[in-house]
């Protein structure tokens, strides 16, 4: 942590931040929506999360304001999309950032990922 500012001081609003958003589930569902939206099926599917997982993570995002949740009424049968708010998508950056970290440390952390993952 930096030596001034509100982090020093344990007034750090991107720890609060992490604390709403650093969830698993949060980021993987954020990640599949990064291009577009996507309909509840679909997100079930690229993801692998269960229905009450899926459902309430979602509804997590909605509530933080990344997340938003459109019906096309206009659609038979009406579909129901969910796809990431203006503040998502800003956040989509840094997941991205996340992403080519990742891809260039990936080496020295696949010796302490998880066997499933690795």
């Amino acid at each position: 942590m930096p030596d001034t500012g509100c982090c020093a001081s344990g007034n750090c609003p991107a720890a609060v931040a992490i604390h709403l958003i650093g969830s698993e589930l949060k980021l993987v569902l954020m990640h599949s929506m990064m291009a577009h939206g996507r309909r509840f099926n679909e997100l079930r599917e690229l993801t692998e999360m269960c229905q009450s997982s899926l459902t309430r993570t979602l509804r997590e995002l909605e509530d933080i304001g990344l997340a938003e949740r459109v019906v096309h009424a206009d659609e038979r049968p009406v579909a129901v999309e969910y796809r990431l708010t203006p503040m998502g998508q800003d956040l989509s950056i840094a997941i991205e950032a996340f992403e080519r970290w990742t891809e260039r440390w990936w080496h020295a952390l696949k010796a302490h990922a998880r066997e499933e993952i690795a």
